[in-house]
């Protein structure tokens, strides 16, 4: 007999399922799908949707909203929100519109869950003009609805439409408590997209005011919010305070660490994210991961610790990091700030993904050393295997067009100048060769062959190690 299986039981079954795609693969499986799931339940499929989303695996998840809607099953109100969900995590805008679509034709156009994720998903996907427009529709709205647009305007870069919702969001939950509503309590949640919000707007006041307001409504122990206030108190350039809300804090994690350890590192301050992290391995319970060694390293580059550096990198590679893409470039940036050009192309070399940073971090590095060769070679290794040309490869690569082309005027003016050094060099050097340049390129011709004025041109690759 075919049952709705319980939410446990559907966990192991999507996961088994659809993360890994037996059920296409696995006759025991399919027939274990087959017996035990009612396919004509919509309560399994929700569930199933659900799991899928929550873990993460948002395509599988509209997979399985899509062969639901194969059955001819009437999705409900629990449906939707997992199905938008997935949508947003995609940024799959097209999807979005069709479950938008099928939400409104099914009556749930207006449910205040299925409305709070359309605002979430239109505004994950840049169309903050849209969700605004959904959010203003909502009759009753509550802390997610507000949440998911301010949220939304701070991944927009828009922090000061963010902060002005907060005020609304202020005065609507005044109103609200006013007529006996509690659910427009603002939340730790809600606080921690407001102080991101002030993170990316200058003038450390709106951050202090946030503050007070954050210490007011009791949020100040919420480990989030205190992570977020002393990041947005570090971008506002006050790293005593940052370091105050640091060790005020009740409880750390590893993203208190981190933002402490890149705060200090990416303002030059290389001793204090040393010892910060001297303190996070043996005065902690947190463990270190690739965000906190990135930081180290840039640490390390700035102070020029290549040493540290090393060690850095040997525990990279003894945790298994080193094809971690950003832990790799940071490595990459290290070596070539500390003198080590050859150490940097061979952790490049290594790097099974590299992103336009790795790139960037490789021709910088060759050219802060004069390799400019090098680094014209690699941009070009990098334009080839990227196959991507035109207005969008320059815009979206502006910074390593600059590079190489600073390379490649370096070479063009090695090329054109390396005749006129090598005829005055002989001149210098060898008395009697000849009374100037003006008749010391002809002998030098006439000795060594035209092609001997370029033998100062040392080939790619051919650089002394550094």
């Amino acid at each position: 007999m075919k049952i709705s299986i319980s939410k446990s039981a559907v966990s192991t079954v999507c996961s088994e399922l659809y993360r890994h795609n037996y059920y296409y693969t696995n006759p025991n499986l399919t027939t274990f799908f087959n017996r035990y799931v009612d396919k004509a339940s919509v309560s399994s499929w929700n569930s199933i949707i659900a799991e899928l989303a929550r873990s993460g695996d948002s395509v599988e998840a509209l997979r399985a909203f899509s062969s639901m809607r194969k059955l001819s099953l009437k999705p409900d109100r629990s449906t939707f929100p997992c199905a938008i969900k997935s949508c947003s995590a995609l940024s799959d805008l097209c999807s979005g519109k069709q479950a938008h679509q099928q939400a409104f034709v099914f009556g749930f156009g207006s449910d205040l869950f299925v409305s709070s994720a359309l605002v979430d998903m239109y505004s994950r996907c840049g169309q903050l003009q849209d969700a605004r427009t959904l959010f203003d529709e909502i009759p009753n709205r509550n802390v997610v609805s507000w949440t998911s647009l301010i949220t939304g305007h701070v991944q927009n870069d828009n922090a000061a439409g963010a902060l002005s919702l907060f005020k609304e969001f202020l005065i609507e939950e005044c109103e609200s408590k006013n007529e006996g509503v509690n659910e427009m309590c603002i939340d730790s949640v809600a606080m921690v997209s407001v102080i991101s919000a002030c993170s990316r707007v200058s003038g450390k006041s709106i951050t202090e005011g946030v503050h007070g307001f954050v210490i007011k409504r009791g949020f100040e122990d919420v480990l989030g919010v205190g992570n977020t206030l002393m990041d947005a108190y570090a971008k506002c350039g006050d790293l005593g305070v940052a370091r105050k809300m640091f060790n005020g804090m009740t409880e750390r994690d590893e993203v208190s660490w981190n933002s402490m350890i890149a705060v200090y590192a990416q303002n030059g301050l290389s001793a204090e994210a040393l010892k910060m992290f001297h303190n996070m391995v043996w005065d902690s319970d947190v463990s270190y991961n690739a965000t906190t060694l990135s930081a180290v390293l840039l640490a390390c580059a700035h102070s020029g610790a290549l040493q540290m550096g090393k060690c850095i990198h040997d525990q990279v590679i003894k945790i298994g990091l080193e094809e971690n893409v950003f832990v790799g470039t940071s490595v990459i940036d290290m070596y070539c700030k500390c003198g080590r050009v050859v150490m940097a192309r061979t952790t490049f070399d290594r790097m099974k993904e590299k992103n336009v940073k790795s790139w960037t971090a490789m021709i910088a590095g060759y050219g802060m050393h004069g390799r400019a060769s090098e680094a014209l070679a690699v941009f070009y290794e990098m334009k080839y295997y990227s196959d991507i040309a035109g207005p969008e490869f320059t815009s979206k690569y502006k910074t390593l067009i600059y590079l190489a082309g600073s390379a490649s005027a370096e070479v063009i003016a090695d090329i054109a100048l390396c005749p006129f050094e090598a005829a005055k060099v002989r001149v210098q050097t060898q008395p009697g060769f000849a009374r100037g340049m003006s008749d010391g390129f002809p002998k030098f011709i006439k000795s060594e062959g035209a092609l001997g004025l370029y033998k100062g041109i040392a080939p790619v690759g051919t650089s002394d190690s550094m």
